[in-house]
C-alpha cells in the first residue's frame, strides 16, 4: 500500500491561499508516497487528519511564536503565525503520542523540539560568531556541510559521515531540557551548533534544520535519501497495522 503523507500547508493572508513548495511534494512523490496537504485549520481537526495518515512531514517557514518555546524574545515588528503554531503543535505533539513516524524540516524540526518543552537559540550569527552562514539573507539559502553521528537515521539515510546541505533558517534548537522526549543530536554544523535531532524510544521522529526538499539538482530524478528513508518508515509501519 501506498504510504499516505500529510504534508503541512503555509497560510498566506495576503493570497488568502494555503500553499506548500513544489519540493515537498516532488520529493514525496519520488520516494513512493502519496503527498496529502494538510491545511493549517481548526485544532480540533488535528486528530482525524492523524487518523488518516500514515506519516507526517511538518514544513518550513515562520518564526515560532515565542510564546511557545522557552529563549527567543518576540519580536514586535514580526509577523507571526500564531493560528499555524497552534496547529502545528498539537497535530506533532499527537502524531509523536501515536508512533506515528515523523520529519520536521526546517521551522518543524522546531516544532518538534519547542513542543517537547525545550528552548530555541534566537538568531544563530548572535552566538556562532559568524563562522557558520545558515542562510545568506532574509530571501537567499546558503549550502554548508554538516556532520552526521554514526548509528543514527540522518547517517543510515546519506551513508556518509559529512554531507553538503541546503539552510535557510536563523534560528537554532538550544539547551534540552528534562521531559519526556530525549533527542539526541545526529547532525552538526561545522559551528557545531545541532542541525539534526531523533527523538530516542519513538519508531521514526527526526527534525532536521536543512532543506532536504530543495537538492542541489532538483530535476533529477532520485528522491533525497532522507525523505526517502522517512516515506519507507511510514510504508513500514502500514505493513507493522496489517
Amino acid at each position: 500500500m501506498t504510504p499516505r503523507i500529510g504534508i503541512t500547508a503555509r497560510f498566506r493572508r495576503e493570497q488568502l491561499s494555503h500553499c506548500i513548495h513544489r519540493g515537498y511534494v516532488d520529493q514525496v512523490v519520488r520516494s513512493g508516497g502519496m503527498p496529502l496537504v494538510v491545511p493549517c485549520t481548526e485544532i480540533a481537526l488535528c486528530e482525524p487528519y492523524l487518523a488518516a495518515l500514515d506519516g507526517l512531514l511538518l514544513t518550513g517557514g515562520e518564526d515560532i511564536d515565542p510564546a511557545h518555546c522557552a529563549g527567543p524574545d518576540r519580536q514586535g515588528d514580526y509577523a507571526y503565525q500564531p493560528r499555524r503554531d497552534a496547529f502545528e503543535l498539537r497535530l506533532a505533539r499527537n502524531a509523536m503520542d501515536r508512533g506515528m513516524p515523523v520529519l520536521g524540516i526546517c521551522r518543524g524540526a522546531q516544532i518538534l523540539y519547542a513542543v517537547t518543552g525545550n528552548s530555541l537559540i534566537p538568531h544563530i550569527p548572535d552566538v556562532n560568531g559568524g563562522l557558520v552562514a545558515h542562510r545568506a539573507s532574509l530571501s537567499e539559502s546558503v549550502r554548508h556541510s554538516v556532520t552526521l553521528a554514526e548509528d543514527s537515521r540522518v547517517h543510515a539515510a546519506y551513508r556518509e559521515r559529512a554531507v553538503k546541505v541546503t539552510s535557510y533558517h536563523h534560528q537554532g534548537l538550544g539547551e534540552q531540557s528534562p521531559g519526556d522526549v530525549r533527542w539526541r543530536v545526529t547532525a552538526t554544523a561545522d559551528d557545531l551548533l545541532p542541525e539534526a535531532v531523533e527523538a530516542e524510544g519513538h519508531r521514526w521522529t527526526v527534525g532536521v534544520l536543512w532543506h532536504p526538499e530543495l537538492p542541489a539538482d532538483p530535476g533529477g530524478p532520485d528522491p533525497d535519501p532522507l525523505i526517502a528513508a522517512f516515506v519507507t518508515a511510514a510504508a513500514a509501519a502500514v505493513t507493522a497495522r496489517g
